[in-house]
């Protein structure tokens, strides 16, 4: 089961420019570990090998204009781990929900900053 969000042209077109794509890239990749990080804290699922949370993973890709983060399972029983009891063990949307506006203030600040020509 995965889960994505992104930042689109229709978003930051106003910085008026590809090389503001690669900024917000970087954002999102700098913020990826952060993700998997709270997800594999956050999952409040008991461990009976520990490959389930370790397993908890993210790519971040850029694709004509478009930023993607994507939270998955590498286990094969991950879906189920977030349907099970009415998604009462889901981690995947409820830890993007969580970080979305961090992620995406985050980006917009230092998409922001590079167009300025400052440090970000």
């Amino acid at each position: 089961m995965t889960s994505q969000f992104l930042v689109d042209d229709g978003i930051i077109a106003w910085f008026d420019g590809p090389e503001w794509d690669q900024v917000a890239e970087e954002a999102f990749k700098d913020a990826a570990d952060r993700v998997r990080e709270a997800a594999q804290e956050n999952a409040i699922w008991q461990d009976q090998t520990g490959e389930a949370r370790a397993g908890l993973s993210t790519d971040v890709v850029r694709v004509d204009g478009a930023v993607y983060m994507t939270l998955y399972h590498t286990v094969s029983y991950g879906y189920w781990l977030e349907i099970i009891q009415s998604g009462h063990f889901a981690i995947i949307m409820r830890t993007l929900e969580e970080q979305a506006n961090t992620i995406l203030n985050e980006t917009a600040r230092r998409v922001r900053n590079a167009r300025r020509g400052d440090e970000y």
